[in-house]
């Protein structure tokens, strides 16, 4: 699939640099995971208050910072690249709520003119469904069965399978991915990520608003 050349961002909020690429499905994505650090007194962007910036999790067992090296699959050469694990409620900058149901957030905690996926049933054309639909991966943004870990974690894409952070702990990095969307699910419990492992591609899964998953951001 044809893609332009990579660039790179840098977030005008921390100077962290990130690659950029307009990929098959028409739309510029970031192909580095976010590596913002929310800290006490520093607010996400569009948050009114710091109250649950403890939903962003930086493990201590990661690495200094608690950030977590890439080092799960293909960008283990690269150990300057770094990702944090945000809860729903982090990742929407707040804007997400423990009783949204079925419905899209207003911001994110992505830079300035970037935002969060939407899950496919909310936008086709700014999703997880959306882009793994570019690649042949799905159809219509559900799930698919076959491997797609190899393409997923090369070049343009460069996912991770760098697990999720859950009641205090780091689970299944170099196994699993897992980025937020910005959309709640039809369970007010519940988000809509992007899931994937080396049995499958599920663009549309389900969990829990409190887990810690990676952020991957769109241009708006």
């Amino acid at each position: 699939q044809p893609y332009v050349a990579q660039r790179t961002l840098y977030d005008i909020r921390d100077s962290k640099p990130y690659t950029v690429r307009k990929l098959a499905d028409g739309n510029c994505w970031m192909t580095s995971n976010l590596n913002y650090q929310l800290t006490a007194g520093v607010q996400a962007q569009g948050s009114s208050n710091t109250s649950r910036e403890a939903y962003s999790f930086t493990p201590t067992s990661c690495g200094s910072n608690g950030a977590c090296s890439m080092n799960a699959n293909t960008l283990a050469a690269n150990s300057t690249y770094y990702y944090y694990y945000y809860s729903w409620y982090a990742a929407t900058a707040e804007t997400g709520t423990s009783t949204d149901v079925s419905t899209d957030t207003s911001a994110s905690i992505c830079p300035i003119g970037w935002r969060l996926p939407a899950n496919y049933t909310i936008d086709s054309t700014k999703s997880y469904g959306s882009l793994t639909n570019s690649y042949g991966f799905t159809t219509n943004g559900v799930n698919n069965t076959q491997n797609h870990v190899a393409a997923l974690e090369s070049t343009p894409l460069n996912f991770a399978r760098s697990g999720y952070y859950s009641n205090g702990s780091l689970t299944d990095n170099g196994t699993i991915g897992l980025y937020w969307s910005s959309t709640a699910y039809t369970d007010a419990t519940y988000a809509y990520f992007f899931y994937y492992s080396t049995s499958y591609t599920y663009p549309q899964n389900r969990s829990n608003k409190y887990n810690g998953f990676n952020v991957r951001c769109v241009a708006q």
